[in-house]
């Protein structure tokens, strides 16, 4: 009977104390759960800052941006239409570049040799736009205009014109950039397309943050069409040049 005793007691003894056994795999487990807890409450305040995205995500971006050697820009913040502004001097036409449709202008404006590219944007070869881009960028113009009449294929001059923008962009990160609008023609169909071009170079650039500059309101008659006094040529550019002249936003 004693010694049925001795060995029950022997069994209480071993169960009431159990081994414990370290497992580091638990603290490794742990310390990871923490630590994503801890991220996620970081991240969720952090993306709830309104400029987060601007001064984190974005400026990391700018910095591989452009050519390759950090020399991307933010977009600057703008308001476009660029309102009317007290005239500027005539000779600040002298010190801007002017790609597009500038031919005609430059006979009724003095401009800069070197300064002025009448170069299509439909078909415009990307190396031609880093080669613009180039010699802007070393000429260093106050401003640079692009103004481009409605394209034929709207598609292929709006990504056209986005491509011109971007080299620009890329190569001149502080130079101002103007984009005019196309003149209203005085076919009403035709007005309709070149209505919604405007409005597609209103889009670009406001999210690539270039000045714009409305012509084409100013030329307008009451129709929506083309006005009769801006059918002659030599008051249709010199206008144009006055409305460049009194609408300066750098």
């Amino acid at each position: 009977m004693a010694s049925n005793k001795r060995r029950h007691g022997k069994v209480e003894a071993k169960s009431a104390s159990p081994v414990l056994r370290f497992n580091g795999w638990v603290i490794i487990i742990i310390t990871l759960l923490c630590f994503l807890a801890c991220f996620v409450l970081y991240m969720s305040s952090a993306l709830s800052q309104e400029d987060y995205w601007e001064k984190e995500i974005v400026a990391g971006l700018e910095e591989k941006d452009g050519d390759g050697n950090g020399k991307g820009r933010t977009a600057r913040k703008v308001t476009n239409p660029v309102p009317s502004s007290e005239r500027a001097d005539d000779s600040r036409i002298e010190k801007c570049a002017f790609i597009g449709d500038f031919s005609i202008f430059t006979n009724y404006y003095k401009t800069t040799s070197g300064f002025v590219y009448t170069d299509a944007i439909v078909g415009m070869a990307e190396s031609r736009m880093r080669s613009i881009g180039r010699s802007l960028r070393g000429a260093s113009p106050k401003a640079v205009y692009i103004w481009y009449q409605c394209p034929s294929d709207l598609e292929k001059g709006a990504a056209a014109m986005g491509d011109l923008v971007n080299n620009l962009i890329d190569q001149m990160a502080t130079t101002p950039i103007y984009i005019l609008t196309a003149t209203p023609s005085t076919d009403p169909e035709e007005n309709q397309r070149i209505d919604t071009w405007n409005a597609a170079l209103f889009a670009m650039a406001d999210e690539k943050g270039l000045y714009y500059v409305d012509v084409s309101t100013t030329l307008k008659a009451n129709s929506g069409t083309l006005s009769a006094t801006y059918e002659d040529e030599a008051t249709m550019y010199k206008t144009i040049g006055d409305l460049i002249l009194t609408h300066v936003a750098d």
